[in-house]
């Protein structure tokens, strides 16, 4: 029982040497020894082996990443292992108890590879997969990088969009943040907020796909590091101006009917238009993108300018805009300085209305031209206007 206790305990000893890579097969003056580890670096003259717990130098250039069975004459130094007399070497199929897995995504930039999980997990040396690819990597640590012995599982780049992980895009521009190079991307539902490389930049109205890193803090943060991950995807067809939604591209004709600050109010569309030098009264023809919050040109430009449109003095209904053009028959000044001005064409009369805040004054017998709506005043037709600028005394 006794010598059968030992027998148990010795092949114990080396199934556990076996497992870290080492065998021990001779005695401590010339030992004899297998060991099976993955190479983690190769130089023209040498290369080094690593099984988890030793590192064994090999006096001929290997492969990083491939494990190699070593049997012949080790010794033990406090350097690490050694070669002392002759050896044979050559690739194992075996895939020791050792070798670790790493889950996450492939990503390389600057010359470095990595396995995101989300953690950068730097690698020995390129996966050979497509970048972005969800990946599980069989491999060993051995100081600050991960060298991968397998690729496991490799798949196509996640669209999923998670916080430290890359993520394949794809989405309208729908314009910059801050500089050129930062860009607002619409993915069909929300904002990204996209960061390219520096003096990078992408059209307005653009669709494209993107490969990015995702940072999430108040909003979603895009980090592209190359403009190879970019793939531009054309502009989408455009629809009718009144259809559009966030993304999409309208056409068509429309009237300004107001001039603002933060755009021009057109009888087209709900949302205000940008991107354009337009007065009150002009058509545009407008091809536009929908950012959500208003329509910026794309291309727009004044098809009839608004010295064009007819005389609608006599076509009074109220709500309307239009334009008018006519003799001043009177003016009437109140003390808190609101003005009223009879704007006649032949059989056709308007009251307009003179705010004092227009800073606008006509005289009797002149001849005036105003671009505004018709309205009311104490039951009676009348115009107003909502600039100085719409209305035009004398010889316009």
């Amino acid at each position: 029982m006794v010598e059968d206790r030992k027998l148990y305990m010795a092949l114990a000893l080396v199934a556990l040497l076996s497992t870290a890579g080492l065998m021990i097969s001779g005695g401590s003056e010339n030992p004899s020894k297998s060991f099976i580890g993955v190479c983690v670096r190769a130089e023209k003259s040498y290369s080094i082996l690593f099984n988890s717990t030793h590192t064994l130098l090999v006096p001929k250039p290997l492969e990083v990443g491939v494990v190699y069975t070593v049997t012949g004459q080790i010794k033990r130094t406090e350097n690490g292992l050694r070669i002392s007399g002759r050896y044979s070497i050559s690739p194992s199929p075996l895939r020791p108890a050792w070798l670790e897995e790493v889950d996450g995504a492939y990503w390389f930039r600057e010359g470095k590879y990595y396995v995101l999980t989300p953690d950068w997990v730097e690698l020995g040396k390129p996966l050979g997969v497509q970048k972005g690819s969800l990946v599980k990597v069989l491999g060993v640590k051995y100081g600050s990088k991960f060298y991968p012995v397998d690729v496991l599982r490799a798949e196509s780049p996640s669209r999923t969009l998670r916080n430290g992980m890359p993520a394949l895009i794809t989405g309208t521009v729908l314009g910059t943040f801050g500089a050129n190079n930062r860009v607002v991307l619409w993915n069909g539902s929300e904002k990204l907020y996209v960061y390219l490389p520096h003096g990078q930049r992408l059209e307005r109205g653009l669709r494209v796909e993107i490969l990015g890193r995702v940072r999430v803090t108040s909003r979603v943060n895009v980090y592209v590091d190359d403009i190879g991950d970019v793939r531009k995807l054309g502009y989408p067809r455009a629809v009718p101006i009144n259809q559009t939604s966030t993304g999409a591209i309208g056409e068509g004709r429309c009237l300004v009917l107001r001039v603002m600050k933060s755009g021009l109010v057109v009888n087209c569309t709900k949302l205000k238009l940008r991107g354009v030098w337009a007065r009150t009264g002009d058509v545009l023809d407008v091809r536009a993108l929908n950012t959500g919050s208003s329509l910026v040109c794309l291309e727009c430009n004044v098809a009839l300018p608004r010295e064009a449109l007819p005389n609608g003095i006599c076509n009074f209904h109220e709500g309307d805009f239009s334009k008018i053009s006519g003799r001043v028959e009177w003016v009437k000044r109140y003390g808190n300085g609101f003005g009223l001005a009879n704007v006649t064409s032949g059989n056709c009369w308007v009251l307009l209305k003179l705010p004092k805040s227009l800073g606008v004054e006509v005289k009797a017998g002149t001849v005036v031209t105003a671009y505004g709506v018709f309205t009311t005043y104490r039951g009676m037709p009348a115009f107003q206007v909502s600039s100085g600028d719409d209305i035009c005394s004398g010889k316009c």
